[in-house]
């Protein structure tokens, strides 16, 4: 009844009144405020903090915070006020999502991060959760940056260090997800952060024991991905030898190495000179000889790969012993994905290695890696697995002259031949010439026919102006149909027949007997019944047919044909017709 009544809009009106000349009034609607979310009733306070968003009822409640915070005088009243609008706050952000789209005001977020330093440590990290819960929605993000969310953090977080602050691990805990959640999806929220001086920030927390690793990490190994900016700022505070540092920690150790790989790629010359001259080296060959069974994070294969096809120097900087034997030890994984990274990774280093160097495989170290290598060739299961360790170990087994070419420079000629075998290529003359003059094929005798066939041929295809009967004679090495007489008496010639107008010749197709010419069986029924009453005339000029089966066309056919077709356009019509054109 009350809420049907209206009166939530009445206690939001109470707010707008002003704070100096009706103080009490404005206390009411605060306290009246709480009391309904502290209800009992069947209705969820969800459903509250929908009706009070429609109202605007934050942007009052964030002017009467400020006010209670400018009083001189705390007193028990003022902190309860205090206590009770963060808490309102607070409930507001644990709403849905279209509550916390309507509470995301920039106004209203810049007046309670301005309050936040003035405020109690309690009610601190109360509207610190608040904040935080706002920064988990995607849509939010740009309204928090526009309210100058990450200066004041940076700022606060900066103060509880330098004061040491008795809530600072809360402290720091809230403002370092909020943070993470600003930076994780925009690079210049990150350049932002890194401008702002977050980087000595989050490098100071991780040289303490203080427990949010897991959002100070994410943000400087992010910080390398954003751009000329924040590396700079990252340069000036070692982010690099921090990176380095990482990497002797199994569960930060790809994340640090995949920001080594995106900066070397940006900076390649000021980067590589830093790595080859620190302590890199050691600690990739201490990621490979860990007394840990389970420490090596085989993800680290993938971006240390990228980084020695970067840097042949530091590849170079990776023929040591201990790497050998770490890598041997590692090439016994049970996943083939790791074994070829392995070999992709030993490959690198000896691209890059001195061939004098690896003549000598006297090497212990070395020794039992060539000898791992050789039993994946011969028996793993992997089939790219196997290929490679083939090819490393056809190198090694090799002249002393094959160590000095890279594993990846193309085969010779000879070793090309040694591979083919038995094998014959053949290639065309005609493709000897200039490809811009086109084939032109031509008939190959018949005595060459058992020569041809053991090599290759170049067929062309007919078009409209060669037919099929006219592209025949030159295949004459596979027996399509029956040679006419023509054709024989030609010896292999081209000919094509006389297109004549309205006689048509088909071509008999394989093992059917030969017959009359298509030309006749295509005459209409009338004619057909009138060649019955003309069959003595007509019979001494039809086709003959030779014993072989061949179609011998002469030359009385075709003019008897042609006669016979005048005879029968100049015949006089019947009597029906005679009536029907008077």
């Amino acid at each position: 009844m009350f809420v049907s009544a209206g009166s939530l809009n009445v206690l939001v009106e109470f707010l707008d009144e002003d704070y100096d000349s009706a103080r009490d009034l404005v206390l009411i609607g605060v306290n009246g405020i709480w009391s309904v979310f502290e209800l009992q009733g069947p209705t969820p306070k969800n459903d509250f903090c929908r009706i009070f968003s429609r109202s605007k009822i934050l942007d009052p409640l964030a002017l009467v915070l400020h006010r209670v915070l400018d009083e001189d005088s705390e007193n028990e009243l003022t902190e309860l006020i205090e206590g009770r609008i963060v808490n309102i706050f607070y409930l507001f952000s644990q709403a849905g999502d279209y509550v916390k789209e309507m509470v995301a005001d920039r106004q209203v977020l810049k007046s309670i991060l301005k309050d936040l330093r003035r405020m109690t440590p309690a009610h601190q990290i109360t509207m610190l959760k608040f904040i935080k819960n706002l920064s988990m929605l995607s849509t939010t993000l740009e309204a928090l940056h526009a309210a100058d969310a990450i200066d004041l953090l940076i700022e606060l977080l900066s103060n509880s260090m330098k004061n040491g602050h008795s809530h600072f691990r809360e402290i720091s805990n809230q403002v370092l997800n909020t943070m993470f959640n600003l930076c994780r999806l925009s690079k210049d929220r990150q350049e932002y952060a890194a401008v702002n001086g977050i980087i000595p920030l989050l490098l100071e927390i991780m040289k303490t024991e203080r427990p949010p690793k897991e959002f100070a990490l994410p943000i400087l190994c992010d910080i390398a991905h954003s751009g000329s900016k924040g590396r700079r700022f990252l340069w000036q505070n070692k982010g690099l030898d921090f990176y380095i540092s990482l990497l002797a920690d199994q569960y930060w150790q790809v994340t640090a190495m995949d920001a080594i790989f995106v900066w070397l790629q940006e900076e390649t010359a000021k980067v590589e000179g830093h790595l080859i001259n620190c302590q890199f080296t050691d600690a990739i060959v201490s990621c490979f000889n860990t007394h840990k069974i389970n420490a090596f994070d085989p993800n680290l294969l993938e971006p240390l790969l990228k980084v020695l096809r970067i840097s042949p120097s530091l590849a170079a900087s990776l023929v040591k012993s201990a790497m050998y034997s770490g890598i041997a030890q590692k090439l016994s994984h049970k996943k083939a994905v790791v074994r070829l990274n392995l070999l992709r990774l030993v490959r690198n280093i000896l691209e890059a290695r001195e061939s004098d160097y690896f003549a000598d495989l006297r090497n212990k170290q070395l020794g039992s890696l060539v000898d791992a290598i050789r039993v994946l060739a011969e028996k793993d299961s992997a089939v790219l697995v196997r290929n490679l360790a083939s090819d490393m170990v056809s190198l090694i087994d090799g002249s002393p002259d094959q160590f000095a070419m890279p594993l990846s420079a193309p085969p010779t000629a000879a070793s090309s031949r040694a591979r083919s075998g038995g094998r014959r290529v053949y290639t065309p003359p005609s493709l000897h010439s200039s490809t811009s003059v086109p084939i032109t094929p031509h008939s190959a005798p018949r005595a060459s026919h058992a020569h041809s066939q053991s090599s290759a041929y170049i067929e062309v295809a007919s078009n409209s102006r060669r037919s099929a009967a006219s592209l025949a004679p030159e295949r004459d090495h596979v027996a399509y149909r029956p040679k006419s007489r023509d054709d024989l008496t030609n010896s292999g010639a081209l000919s094509r027949a006389p297109r004549t107008p309205g006689i048509y010749v088909s071509r008999p197709s394989l093992g059917t007997p030969t017959g009359p010419s298509r030309s006749e069986s295509l005459l209409s029924n009338k004619g057909n019944m009138e060649s019955v009453a003309e069959g003595p005339r007509r019979h001494g000029n039809r086709l003959s047919v030779s014993e072989s089966g061949n179609i011998a066309t002469t030359g009385a056919s075709s003019s008897t044909r042609s006669t016979s077709g005048r005879q029968r356009r100049s015949r006089a019509p019947s009597e029906g017709k005679q009536k029907w054109s008077t």
